[in-house]
């Protein structure tokens, strides 16, 4: 038996044998985080301390701080999946130590009795003072003194004063929470055009990613063709923008709080995450009100909310087919949660096109791709108007990409571009635009990337509301995307500013565009980085090709053709 750091351990007993040869499994120790925030950060940093040369895992509900730390993410109403998901997670590895917080009143039974299905004979439990047993029998009377003192303890707090109050307190929380967060707006007068009611998880203003670019020129061009009803999602409760209320005759705001503990559930995760009562009644009401001639859906997730539009004709617009791009997605890296959300989406997205009167998808790839009900491409656009060649001269070497961090192929592309294409640009200056909160996406998907942001020559900055002065600076546009569905607005922009492109073929997708002519398409870092010098060096090439990427967008992805199309698919529904 050996002793660290007062923690009684025994040797390790585990390995396996393949041919008559003993394997020894790699070891790590597990840090199952069934504590409050404070516990669960000493938990983790006396975990780190015992065996240090071993890589820490932490179960969590939340990513904890540190990039050495391997996160596993919790759902506290998913036990079977979190068990499942544990187990992808320590295949082919063995469990040395698997630390948990023996605390009260706090709701992760499940979690640690999966601790101790898990690691039975290595299971290492700490109480509020991180005092710890193993289950030895040498260990029989610290056991016998830490049950001694939680049934003390709990007959302490059950009968007393402060239990009541906690107990009353909590009732008066979730009678506040249950309060409904629905605010209605009156926009433009009605008039005698026919209805549209669309429903979105987003509001389209502001021009904070590339849906709601789209969804705001549309509904723009549309307003004096029809009156729309706007039912949107948010998550400030903050009065909707003029812009939108230019567009609309009444816009209904649906509170989202959110949450990280999501019901269980065969549906993808998104979906949970937009899946709202408040939001069911809102759309009915607004459904029942206005007897719109035509409903719309925009984004897959909000497919669940078709019966809410009855008897009107429902469209769904795919800004990108989902499926697909979990599929490339999970050809990067295998993971488990990846695929298992691959096979949700795939479930969950073939069912609702099935219930719909018509899908809208952004390319002619996608709608090939539909199956089960009609399908038509109405192609993502750009204003040519706001967005046209400035003449002004562009800064040397400098380098421009946009795309929200809040979508993850462009957090992807980043960290392709800056480990593999930067580092053969000496000298050059890259401005990313990162979009709204960016910081707070960094954070969120932490475990799938790691951004150095702090090199010399990167600039970084989150949401800006005109980013044409940015285009102008730029020499070069870059679109290093791995991976991608849908199209990519962004491509379509720089193209009406007369820039030239150099984009992987992810960075295109579903674009008609011809290679070399409109902008340059490269397959891997070393041809990226190739590119981009030629470029830089020939400022001619780059005006040839940023001419002719603007006659190509005025002849194809301008949004005033793109909202006449949608017309005609409304009147041909209304008919």
């Amino acid at each position: 038996m050996l002793v660290h750091n007062g923690v009684f351990l025994h040797p390790q007993r585990t390995g396996g044998k393949t041919a008559g040869v003993t394997t020894l499994k790699p070891k790590i120790k597990v840090a199952f985080a069934s504590g409050t925030d404070d516990l669960n950060a000493r938990l983790i940093k006396r975990m780190r301390e015992i065996f240090p040369e071993l890589p820490l895992y932490v179960v969590a509900e939340f990513q904890p701080a540190g990039a050495d730390l391997k996160w596993i993410r919790y759902n506290a109403n998913r036990g079977f999946e979190n068990l499942a998901r544990c187990r992808a997670a320590f295949r082919g590895k063995s469990i040395r130590l698997a630390g948990v917080m023996l605390v009260p009143n706090v709701p992760f039974r499940a979690m640690r009795l999966m601790a101790l299905f898990l690691a039975p004979w290595n299971f290492l439990a700490f109480n509020e003072n991180l005092n710890n047993f193993m289950l030895r029998p040498r260990c029989l009377p610290a056991i016998a003194q830490h049950v001694a003192w939680r049934v003390r303890n709990f007959v302490k707090w059950h009968w007393s004063g402060e239990g009541a109050r906690t107990r009353r307190a909590r009732t008066e929380d979730v009678a506040v929470a249950a309060e409904r967060g629905v605010a209605i707006y009156a926009g433009r007068n009605p008039s005698a055009n026919p209805r549209v009611v669309i429903a979105s998880p987003y509001l389209p203003f502001p021009l904070s990613h590339g849906g709601a670019v789209r969804m705001y020129n549309l509904m723009r061009r549309s307003a004096g063709w029809f009156d729309q009803v706007l039912v949107s999602f948010t998550e400030t409760g903050d009065p909707p923008a003029a812009e939108l209320l230019e567009t609309c005759v009444e816009i209904v705001m649906v509170r989202r709080s959110g949450t990280h503990s999501l019901p269980a559930s065969r549906q993808p995760d998104i979906v949970e995450e937009f899946s709202s009562p408040d939001f069911h009644a809102a759309l009915q009401s607004a459904a029942r009100k206005w007897k719109p001639a035509v409903a719309q859906l925009e984004f897959t997730q909000m497919a669940q909310y078709a019966v809410d539009c009855a008897p009107a004709p429902v469209i769904l617009v795919e800004h990108d087919i989902t499926y697909d791009l979990y599929s490339q997605l999970l050809a990067l890296e295998e993971d488990w949660d990846l695929r298992r959300q691959l096979e949700r989406w795939r479930r969950f997205e073939t069912a609702a096109w099935r219930k719909m009167t018509r899908v809208v998808t952004m390319s002619r790839k996608d709608c090939a791709a539909v199956s089960g009900a009609r399908a038509i491409a109405l192609p993502n656009g750009v204003d040519l108007e706001r967005f046209r060649p400035s003449g002004r001269e562009p800064e040397p070497r400098r380098l421009l990409f946009i795309g929200s961090f809040a979508h993850l192929p462009n957090l992807l592309a980043v960290e392709f571009f800056l480990n593999r294409v930067w580092p053969l640009l000496p000298g050059a200056t890259l401005h990313i635009i990162a979009g709204a909160r960016h910081e707070f996406f960094l954070e969120r998907y932490r475990d799938r990337v790691t951004l150095h942001l702090d090199q010399p020559g990167v600039e970084l900055e989150g949401f800006v509301s005109d980013v044409r002065p940015a285009y102008e600076r730029a020499a070069v546009v870059v679109a290093p995307l791995i991976a991608s569905a849908g199209t990519n607005i962004k491509i379509l922009e720089a193209m009406a500013m007369g820039k030239a492109i150099v984009s992987t073929p992810a960075g295109v997708n579903g674009l008609d565009l011809v290679a070399g002519e409109d902008f340059i398409l490269t397959p891997g870092a070393a041809e990226m980085a190739d590119a981009i010098e030629k470029l830089l060096a020939e400022p001619q090439e780059c005006e040839r090709i940023g001419a002719a990427a603007r006659s190509r967008v005025e002849r194809e992805y301008g949004w005033d053709e793109i909202a006449r199309r949608q017309a005609e698919l409304y009147r041909e529904l209304m008919a």
